[in-house]
């Protein structure tokens, strides 16, 4: 019989992102109340009790305090995220999609971590989060193995493309600002557990599989039409960013923890703003086409509007507090290898010049596509309030990491 207790506990970094999870839900039910009325089909699958487990699981993953309940919340997580991905299962691309998902974090991702689970069972005789002495590099490479699939980072990506525009708007603000940053958190929970020190062709690999998921982005961002594609390309860019700040632990920076929760707060806003906006083009104009949209701004000033700031605040363009975020990465990576930190610099600026193409093709171009509804208040309301949340992040995660 194993001795296995669920201990509830938040430490200062649980808390952020709990915190993200928290927001993020919130407002991905608030933009679903209007935006589930575009689905005509009679579902086969209950989307908000599926989306009540999706977000509870999510809620649940840094809070617990041994490996057996994070490995049963975070399959959770994943069947209910797979269910949603599928949830429009008339469009022989949905199932596509979930398929592959299902197939990818079932293999790369859950597979090693029950193995790494097991490892650690087996040596240290607990399920308990605590020191990994035994075979360390074997453990957590396998740890790190699953933690980088669910977080799309480079070359085990290629689900994401595809998986998150397949989902309802709302539920693929929560799967790229929250569940791939939970992958980060499994990271960090795994290295804890290491003090920060792995062998050095584990701290090699992150920074190469980090690097090589910002270039892929760049690479992409040009090649899309489909709105919501294009955004997940950008969560894979920035978990290259956020994988920096791990590589940059790994040699010894300290304060990186501070850095990363900062991150995790300022890109789950910003992105969920930016997909429950492609959200609201799709109920506005009834497409995810961006050729078929545009000059969207001479049809639909409001929602155009909130697509433009989305993008200011995914590219973290001042005052939204991404740009504080992507400072503080460039300023540690100098630190650890300036050619590094320029290479990241000049990535940012690429990136902010092939979104602001996408400004100026698409949202402020001639053209009049035609809008079909007016934008529902509560899709509105949604990406309003997370906006807002991204101009004042920096303010609320310096009152916690003060007071927590």
């Amino acid at each position: 019989m194993f001795d296995v207790t669920l201990t509830l506990s938040l430490d200062r970094t649980a808390v952020f992102f709990v915190l993200n999870v928290a927001i993020l839900g919130i407002a991905a039910l608030v933009a679903s109340f209007r935006y589930m009325r575009i689905y005509e089909f009679k579902p086969k699958i209950p989307y908000y009790p599926t989306l009540a487990i999706f977000i509870a699981s999510m809620l649940f993953i840094p809070m617990v305090q041994d490996w057996l309940s994070f490995l049963f919340f975070w399959e959770i997580m994943t069947l209910a995220s797979y269910f949603l991905i599928i949830y429009d299962w008339p469009e022989e691309s949905v199932k596509k999609a979930g398929w592959k998902y299902f197939v990818t974090m079932h293999l790369f991702d859950t597979s090693p971590l029950m193995l790494a689970v097991t490892m650690y069972y087996a040596f240290h005789g607990t399920f308990n989060f605590g020191a990994i002495t035994e075979y360390s590099n074997a453990m957590v490479a396998l740890f790190l193995l699953g933690f980088a699939a669910k977080a799309g980072l480079f070359p085990l990506h290629f689900w994401l493309p595809d998986a998150h525009p397949a989902a309802p708007s709302p539920v693929s603000a929560l799967m790229s600002g929250a569940m791939v940053e939970l992958g980060l958190y499994g990271t960090i929970r795994v290295l804890d557990a290491v003090e920060w020190s792995v062998s050095s062709w584990i701290i090699y690999a992150i920074g190469a599989m980090a690097v090589l998921s910002m270039l892929a982005a760049i690479l992409s961002y040009a090649l899309q039409d489909d709105v919501k594609r294009l955004f997940a390309w950008s969560t894979i860019d920035n978990m290259g960013w956020m994988y920096l700040l791990i590589m940059a632990g790994l040699l010894g920076v300290t304060g990186v923890d501070k850095s990363i929760n900062y991150y995790v707060v300022a890109h789950g806003l910003a992105k969920a703003a930016a997909f429950i906006s492609t959200g609201a083009l799709l109920y506005v104009f009834g497409t995810r086409d961006l050729e078929r949209m545009k000059g969207m701004m001479n049809s639909d000033s409001f929602t155009a509007g909130l697509m433009m700031a989305s993008i200011f605040a995914l590219e973290g363009v001042p005052p939204f507090n991404l740009f504080l975020s992507k400072l503080d990465v460039i300023k540690t990576l100098l630190t650890v290898s300036p050619a590094l930190a320029y290479f990241t610099a000049i990535e940012w600026v690429i990136a902010f010049i092939l979104f602001l193409r996408v400004i100026h093709a698409y949202i402020i171009s001639d053209g009049r596509p035609e809008a079909k509804r007016q934008l529902a208040g509560s899709i509105a309301l949604s990406v309003v309030l997370l906006l807002i949340l991204s101009l004042v992040s920096q303010f609320i995660c310096d009152y916690i990491w003060v007071r927590w």
